[in-house]
């Protein structure tokens, strides 16, 4: 008897199979958008299952990171904030936040799809450190356009990956300053606001110099300043970078107001780091919020931060028996003629003193904001009157020309007023003609001082009629 037949399957059978959802929240989630409408029509069955495919994906994303959130904060609480090991991924709770149009351009952008999308972490490095600028856009060399920088779809690249603790930190910390200011830019687009003290504290005190903008105007700045942009403003370039609240905005910008004078301090302390190198040297140590507490070093001077920065630091013991290594910016060895109380102007040395409180640098950075706050002059509205516009996607930069003729006006205006000044009379001349207008045009008592008395008492007065 011939052998019944098997029975083939059906053709795209497994196939379908497979990519069959698993469960009613795949299904939901992978719900189209309505082919009938543009907008949400609320008789419409497709319309309200896409409608409600977003809403439950729009949950689902909130608790993740409200997850997120909690593990950091617990622990935070536990000890350290070291709840996270090397291997695990750091939470991105702001990634949800990075620019839409950014976003768009560097998905369409030829450079990013043809040698960064596949790049791994190892790649990403290498190109970091050719790069040259940490803009967020950069001209093309065969093309006038503005594109999506490399730096920026590294960045990208890297949030997309979503690098682990170790990972994190190892770019915080490499020997290259293009790579460190690409982690503190993760860190400000993507980790949650609760850590950023924590992870970009330390590169405040990075006083490696180079240029981040050179088509911006090409001023240099050390990393540590670049950080504290990052800290401090709401924009990075062209970027909005996610809100910081209130409270937590105030209370780094109290402490962002007390590093202006710890660079100046580090600068001096770097000249004589003989002082710290014995063991059992007295010396105060303030904190990141302007306090300061005595302690005595444990001897074998400064030592240079991790990754090959110049982040010298100082190991020291305080009376409890805790040892830390606190950087030479908030460190102070008094005596030797310097006071250390609180208070001091400038020219004070602040190796010796404490310098400026932490409460004056507050109401001096609080009045500046005040200050820039108010319009003040003429000029307050005027804008560059440069406007950059796109016809058929090559730029034009208007008003160039205007702006240099009336940089040419200001300057005849000038050089007018100084030939007038020159050209009026002398010194000598300006001094005659006082004297003659003090001999010749001095002012008459009145009439009614020659009828007073002797007593100074008033006469009569007299009215003439007719």
């Amino acid at each position: 008897a011939a052998a019944a037949p098997a029975l083939a399957p059906a053709p795209g059978g497994a196939a379908a199979a497979a990519a069959a959802p698993s469960t009613p929240e795949a299904a939901e989630d992978e719900a189209p958008r309505c082919h009938l409408h543009r907008k949400q029509n609320k008789a419409c069955k497709f319309c309200k299952a896409y409608v409600q495919a977003q809403e439950l994906k729009r949950e689902r994303m909130e608790e993740r990171k409200n997850a997120a959130i909690e593990r950091l904060r617990e622990g935070a609480a536990a000890g350290g904030g070291g709840a996270l090991g090397q291997g695990d991924k750091a939470p991105l709770p702001n990634l949800v936040h990075f620019p839409q149009v950014m976003l768009e351009r560097i998905h369409k952008n030829d450079y990013y799809n043809v040698s960064v999308s596949g790049a791994g972490v190892a790649e990403v490095k290498n190109i970091l450190f050719s790069c040259e600028t940490c803009d967020t856009e950069s001209r093309a060399h065969n093309s006038l356009d503005l594109e999506p920088s490399a730096f920026i779809c590294s960045v990208h690249r890297l949030l997309a990956l979503q690098l682990t603790e170790g990972q994190l930190q190892g770019l915080l910390n490499s020997r290259s300053c293009w790579i460190r200011c690409a982690g503190s830019l993760y860190v400000r687009l993507g980790i949650h606001q609760d850590r950023y003290w924590e992870l970009l504290s330390e590169a405040l005190m990075d006083d490696e110099e180079f240029v981040p903008f050179p088509a911006r105007g090409g001023e240099s700045m050390s990393v540590g300043q670049y950080v504290e942009q990052l800290l401090a403003k709401d924009k990075y370039c062209n970027l909005n970078l996610p809100r910081i609240p209130v409270a937590q905005r105030r209370s780094i910008n109290k402490r962002l107001v007390l590093y202006g004078q710890f660079r100046r301090r580090y600068a001096a302390n770097l000249e004589v780091p003989e002082r710290f190198r014995e063991p059992g040297v007295p010396v105060e140590v303030c904190n990141a919020d302007g306090e300061w507490s005595p302690a005595e070093t444990l001897g074998g001077g400064g030592g240079g931060g991790g990754g090959g920065r110049r982040c010298a630091t100082v190991q020291v013991r305080f009376p409890g028996g805790q040892e830390q290594g606190v950087s030479l910016g908030m460190l102070i060895c008094p005596g030797g003629g310097g006071r250390g109380g609180t208070g001091g102007s400038s020219s004070q040395d602040l190796t010796r003193t404490r310098g400026r409180s932490a409460q004056e640098l507050l109401e001096r950075y609080n009045e500046q904001q005040r200050d820039s706050a108010v319009a003040s002059g003429k000029d307050y509205c005027k804008t560059s009157g440069q406007h950059t516009m796109r016809v058929g996607g090559v730029p034009f930069v208007a008003g160039v020309k205007r702006k240099e003729l009336e940089k040419e006006e200001d300057s005849d205006d000038d050089a007018r007023t100084r030939e007038a000044a020159l050209s009026g009379p002398s010194a000598e001349r300006r001094a005659k003609m006082a004297a003659i207008e003090s001999k010749y045009c001095a002012r008459v008592a009145p009439a009614q001082a020659k009828t007073e008395h002797s007593d100074n008492v008033d006469g009569p007065e007299r009215l003439r009629l007719g």
